[in-house]
């Protein structure tokens, strides 16, 4: 006869056994746009302290190693950067979050001179490099504004050797989605509680259907599953509503990891060759490259007909 603990024990494995069958483990990187604060004119300087500690204290619950991408442009007041602002990139270096370049004032690489272009990069890190020197590391990914990359290949070529110049690696987007307009209509509400529990709820459903549509894209695009990077960005919309939809993410299977370990799969080798006016996602270029039609991308989530208004 089986001695009773034996029995429970093996009761316990299966029950486990069945709960990890039912969640797959899934692989994602949290990169956070528009550091400190977006958007920036919408919310004083206070208010950008509450928003940051509500997002740091979020990732530092669930364990995510987050990687936040900075505008140093949104670092200044009056033309002179603001010490507490500053203080805000401190403050996700102490929590043990990276930091990494944005540009300083978001400049769409589609619609300036690449020359242009390449000098806010550089501006975008006078604060940056200093501040993480002083923690013997350096800024190592750049995050493209509005994820666009050369409306030509001399253009994309020359900017990216440009970044490797300057040890810079592109930091992709595979899960690209429409947060940024939750944001800012979440940010035009902060005086309707109830038109922000409605975008709050909306916001996560929205962000789960993408995450599922994207999840389809890599096995019809890679063939596999694979470790994702979600764009998200440091709005006051995540400081009250990240905490569900990470919650729900783990739900999912999800565990978070840093960028560098995402990147370490080998489809993010895989050569980036689309040109075009528009930022999209990694998938949706790799795609492209392999010459996959375009009925592969249909499917994607929509925005409800309210909030588009």
């Amino acid at each position: 006869m089986m001695k009773p603990i034996l029995h429970l024990a093996l009761g316990l494995a299966m029950a486990m056994s069945g709960a990890a069958s039912a969640a797959p483990i899934r692989q994602m990187a949290i990169t956070i746009d528009d550091l400190p604060v977006g958007p920036g004119s919408m919310h004083s300087t206070p208010e950008q302290e509450v928003i940051t500690e509500r997002l740091i204290a979020t990732l530092l619950e669930h364990d995510v190693p987050a990687i936040g991408f900075v505008n140093e442009g949104k670092l200044e007041v009056d033309g002179s950067v603001d010490p507490a602002r500053r203080a805000l990139l401190v403050r996700w270096l102490d929590a043990g979050l990276e930091l990494g370049n944005h540009g300083y004032a978001h400049l769409d690489l589609n619609r300036v001179d690449p020359a242009e272009w390449q000098a806010d990069v550089l501006r975008g890190e006078r604060v940056l490099r200093p501040l993480l020197a002083e923690r013997n590391q350096r800024p190592r990914y750049f995050r493209h504004p509005f994820l666009r990359t050369g409306r030509s290949l001399e253009v994309k070529s020359s900017t990216e050797a440009f970044l490797a110049a300057h040890d810079y690696q592109v930091a992709p987007v595979t899960i690209d989605n429409q947060e940024w307009i939750f944001g800012g209509a979440y940010a035009r509400a902060s005086d309707d509680p109830g038109r922000r529990e409605r975008l709050g709820e909306t916001y996560v459903d929205y962000m789960l259907a993408i995450v599922a549509y994207y999840e389809q894209q890599a096995e019809a695009i890679v063939g596999e599953a694979i470790p994702h990077v979600l764009l998200l960005h440091a709005y006051a919309l995540n400081a009250d509503w990240l905490d569900p939809l990470l919650s729900k993410l783990a739900e999912r299977g999800y565990r978070f990891i840093p960028l560098e370990d995402a990147l370490a799969h080998p489809v993010y080798s895989s050569k980036d060759a689309y040109v075009g006016r528009v930022g999209i996602s990694w998938l949706h270029r790799w795609a492209l490259g392999r010459g996959m039609p375009e009925s592969t991308f249909e499917g994607e989530p929509t925005l409800p007909g309210w909030l588009q208004q």
